[in-house]
């Protein structure tokens, strides 16, 4: 059913000239009529509110819910004593009513809730609902005094007016009328380290996401190679047209505005003064039972994912070879990798007898590698399992390489694997051995099947979490409707 069609390309000032902005404002009322052919009930919302806490006070015994504007009295008596913008029913007759006397109303859509509430049992939300822009400036009380009604504490994630915490804020953040409102928004929220709503203010704000990545080249602990997850956003961008780019000079860290933490270094040796200014923190390497215990102080802190060192090269080699058969493998095993410090020395010295177990193993001293990295990618899709051994974190690029490949991973002591958005399952994702004679008694009780089973599982793990078409509506999902 198509019925919006003739106010296409129209903003309210050209609705208003052609005296069609009441009809168009009564197509609430058809969606709400709409909404109860299979529903119980229903609450409209304006498009222009961001809601920020549970709703949880409707009182279905009544027929109707409204909202006060909480103005004074001169602008009731223009626009009417609520507000348009919200409205819960729960019958079906409301909506034909509202289209009716919306005819001979004095203001639009908005006057002729007075008409509904004298026709209909109801209730009013409270004053922590429907958090308008026009109360700070439009109220019986100063703008100073309004002000003074909002409340928050540091990290407490809820802000307050007249000490119940707000359910949802109603305004146009782009607009010069509201910017002292929306500013005293803001700051709460900021101050509150609430990153849902922050987040969601921001995506209004920009009209797309913005993915912060530092300006390279940069010095000291800012300095990177921009592969690795710096080069996740670059593909981000172009699969998803919300999602845009700043590289900036500013800082050392990645983020997603405001304050959304994107975390990618190896360990916590990179966290400075910068990072107490989050209000979600996503640990791509490490473990949050104990990288993520050491910064909790500081806000929420959630497990990420992790990425290849080169996601172009290797989506580009998806694309062109895609994956191999358990009898198109001619490898059993595979490790390759090297170690440039004592502790990737630590748990990658040949010392401990992998190459006994490991059809095809190549552990080099330094930065010099023994394949370039499209061989390196090739190899690990042509073998069945892969062995992986922690790196300068807990996590190392190879895992996620070789799940992309449907490679099994062999993951060996200290390699994390729950720390993810999406933890990883032993025995569908990956096989875990904590010596080096478990390969053998693990890989001889894996059958061909039981093999594809794990390995289709460790291809979808790869394209639904990080492969670019998905990585971002995964992950802003994750941001905005996770459990914390």
């Amino acid at each position: 059913m198509v019925e919006l069609d003739e106010y296409d390309g129209m903003d309210r000032r050209d609705m208003m000239m052609q005296g069609i902005w009441t009809n168009f404002q009564m197509m609430k009322a058809r969606v709400i009529s709409l909404a109860l052919e299979n529903e119980q009930d229903t609450m409209l919302l304006d498009c222009d509110i961001i809601i920020t806490g549970p709703i949880d006070d409707v009182d279905v015994s009544k027929d109707l819910g409204v909202s006060p504007q909480f103005i004074r009295q001169e602008f009731v008596d223009k626009t009417g004593y609520y507000n348009g913008g919200m409205l819960w029913t729960k019958n079906k007759a409301v909506p034909n009513d509202w289209i009716k006397f919306t005819e001979n109303s004095r203001y639009h859509d908005q006057a002729s809730i007075e008409d509904l509430v004298r026709n209909y049992s109801y209730f009013e939300f409270g004053d922590n609902y429907n958090v308008q822009c026009w109360r700070l400036t439009l109220s019986d009380e100063s703008p100073e005094q309004i002000a003074e009604r909002f409340t928050s504490r540091v990290g407490g994630t809820d802000v307050y007016y007249n000490d119940k915490p707000i359910k949802f804020i109603h305004t146009h953040f782009n607009d010069s009328r509201f910017e002292a409102f929306n500013k005293l928004m803001i700051q709460h929220y900021l101050k509150a380290k609430n990153y849902k709503v922050l987040a969601t203010m921001f995506r209004v704000i920009n009209q797309k996401w913005i993915i912060t990545v530092p300006k390279q080249p940069l010095t000291g602990y800012g300095k990177h190679k921009n592969d690795s997850y710096r080069e996740l956003p670059v593909l981000m961008k172009v699969r998803n047209k919300d999602v845009d780019i700043q590289y900036s000079e500013d800082t050392i860290h990645c983020w997603i505005e405001p304050n959304i933490l994107t975390y990618d270094r190896p360990t916590l040796e990179w966290v400075d003064e910068e990072v107490n200014h989050a209000s979600l923190i996503l640990l791509g390497n490490g473990d949050i039972q104990v990288e993520g215990k050491q910064l909790e102080h500081i806000c929420t802190v959630k497990p990420w994912i992790f990425w290849p060192r080169k996601p172009m090269l290797l989506e580009k080699i998806l694309k062109r070879n895609g994956l191999l058969l358990w009898e198109e493998r001619e490898t059993e095993s595979i490790f390759i990798g090297n170690y440039e410090n004592p502790v990737q020395e630590k748990y990658r010295s040949t010392k401990t007898r992998w190459t006994d177990v490991i059809t095809e193993y190549h552990c080099t001293e330094g930065k010099e590698h023994k394949f370039t990295h499209e061989e390196y990618l090739m190899k690990l899709r042509s073998s069945k399992y892969g062995l992986c051994l922690r790196g300068y974190g807990s996590k190392c690029h190879r895992e996620v390489e070789l799940m992309a490949f449907g490679t099994v991973p062999i993951m060996a002591a200290g390699v994390t694997t729950d720390s993810y958005m999406e933890p990883l399952i032993e025995g569908l994702h990956y096989i875990r051995v904590t010596k080096p004679s478990d390969v053998r008694i693990k890989l001889a009780n894996i059958t061909e099947s039981k093999w594809a089973e794990m390995s289709s599982a460790c291809y979808d793990w790869y394209q639904r979490n990080v492969y670019s078409t998905n990585c971002w509506s995964n992950m802003i999902s994750q941001i905005l409707y996770g459990s914390v």
